[in-house]
């Protein structure tokens, strides 16, 4: 709304109040100019000020970028918000995922972006996802090795592999149960060499060890 006087005969009462507020008059004035009363003149004050900002708000939130509005959301909303694009919207909306993915240095933010991409599925985001497993952040690396175990691309392998050895203990497992579906016989070979140290590992990643160790040898039978 053009909230000026150049547009006065489209204005309601309370936001020609405004105006002359905004023209520095006084509330007393103002009352005499418009003829009302001083307690008239403040509540129309009060409710020109309030739609106003109400308007701003509104404004800025139209304005934010789809994927600030995203990062905003709890993780139903977002799984919601996902599942509701159009094939075209969804193109767009991986595009800047992409590029947000390249720039984001909030490390809470990235990972929810980096968690996006697994709900995605999108074996394009792999460019990203594996320079990521070598980030400083232990939680960031978690959630990349999380969604390349969702993405499952035999291109991510080495990485995974070399996830096995992770100071994370989540990680490990992670990338074990990873190794489950796309690991070779040298997955298998380093899961055992692993599982024989038992002593210094977790029992729910050795459970993952045990699993993939299995499946991967069985996965011919």
């Amino acid at each position: 709304m053009n909230i000026s006087w150049d547009n006065i005969g489209n204005l309601e009462d309370h936001y020609i109040t405004y105006l002359l507020y905004k023209e520095s008059k006084t509330v007393s004035q103002i009352s005499k100019i418009r003829n009302i009363s001083v307690t008239e003149v403040n509540d129309q004050l009060i409710k020109a000020k309030l739609e106003i900002k109400s308007m701003l708000k509104e404004k800025i939130e139209l304005s934010k970028d789809i994927i600030d509005k995203f990062l905003g959301k709890n993780k139903n909303d977002r799984l919601d918000f996902i599942s509701s694009l159009s094939e075209e919207n969804l193109i767009d909306f991986k595009r800047k995922l992409y590029k947000r993915i390249l720039t984001e240095k909030n490390a809470e933010d990235l990972m929810i972006l980096i968690w996006t991409t697994g709900e995605l599925k999108d074996d394009r985001f792999l460019k990203l996802l594996h320079p990521l497993t070598s980030h400083r952040h232990s939680d960031v690396r978690r959630i990349t090795y999380s969604a390349l175990r969702k993405i499952e691309s035999p291109k991510s392998r080495e990485y995974l592999q070399r996830g096995l050895y992770d100071t994370n203990p989540q990680t490990r497992q992670y990338c074990a149960k990873a190794l489950a579906k796309i690991g070779n016989e040298n997955s298998l070979k380093m899961l055992k060499q692993l599982k024989s140290k038992k002593q210094f590992e977790k029992d729910y990643v050795l459970r993952a060890y045990e699993d993939a160790i299995y499946n991967l040898e069985n996965i011919d039978k």
